[in-house]
């Protein structure tokens, strides 16, 4: 397999392999392929993908844990106490990220989402190509949304300025909320062509909980469309492209 691979593609991507230009480039993608191959042993497919471990000078690496105990011989396992003061504090985080508008919001159109697929089945199965098409996109997005906005969230809360990444714009919530807002994106534009093809308001409502969703993503993230996206949004070392067509 490929070891060609650009250095966190996958942590940006919309999962959707199958229309990815950059499979061949993706660790994330050689694993799960090797996954297969390997019986769903984890360890085994995941040397087959990457590699085993190695030193510079091409000796093999040892496990993490033993590097770790041996650069910091006299680190002490945390306390009870610390460890619960570090449970409150990860549960207060997911609570407040669980309340916020954002991510009711796109937990609600999940929800309304899916009703909608599971009232109009009939219906669905006798569309034509282009509207089977955006049901299809519609469906791969529909709780992938929710689940990239709670990410984008829940980064934000544990670390606002980005401080941790050095930067305000290339940090890991940015991403994510771009990665949603493209989504996002998609998604509306599918079920206005869904709306218009079957005539359907409620298609229509749907769409426009989308626009709405996106106008205050965009209030909360207004840098996350400047995040430089590894392989999709910069030159890929090796490829004609730097972008997958759009569905």
């Amino acid at each position: 397999m490929s070891r060609n691979y650009i250095d966190f593609i996958s942590a940006y991507c919309d999962n959707w392999c199958e229309r990815c230009a950059f499979t061949e480039r993706c660790s994330h993608f050689a694993v799960m392929s090797a996954l297969a191959m390997c019986d769903g042993n984890f360890g085994r497919a995941l040397e087959l993908a990457v590699g085993r471990a190695q030193r510079p000078d091409g000796s093999p690496q040892k496990a993490l844990r033993e590097r770790i105990a041996e650069a910091l011989p006299s680190q002490q396992e945390p306390s009870k106490k610390e460890l619960d003061d570090i449970g409150r504090e990860m549960d207060a985080r997911n609570e407040r990220v669980r309340r916020h508008l954002l991510a009711k919001a796109s937990l609600d159109y999940s929800v309304a989402g899916q009703r909608w697929f599971e009232e109009r089945h009939d219906r669905i199965d006798q569309t034509d190509g282009s509207t089977y098409d955006a049901v299809d996109l519609l469906q791969r997005y529909l709780f992938f949304i929710h689940v990239k906005v709670v990410r984008a969230l829940d980064g934000k809360d544990e670390d606002p300025t980005g401080g941790f990444w050095d930067s305000a714009v290339q940090n890991d919530w940015n991403g994510s909320a771009k990665v949603a807002l493209i989504s996002i994106d998609r998604s509306e534009r599918a079920w206005r062509r869904i709306a218009a093809s079957l005539d359907d308001e409620a298609a229509a409502v749907l769409a426009d909980s989308l626009a709405g969703l996106c106008a205050e993503m965009t209030r909360t993230f207004p840098s996350a469309m400047e995040f430089r996206r590894p392989g999709f949004d910069q030159p890929a070392r090796g490829s004609a492209s730097n972008e997958r067509g759009q569905p």
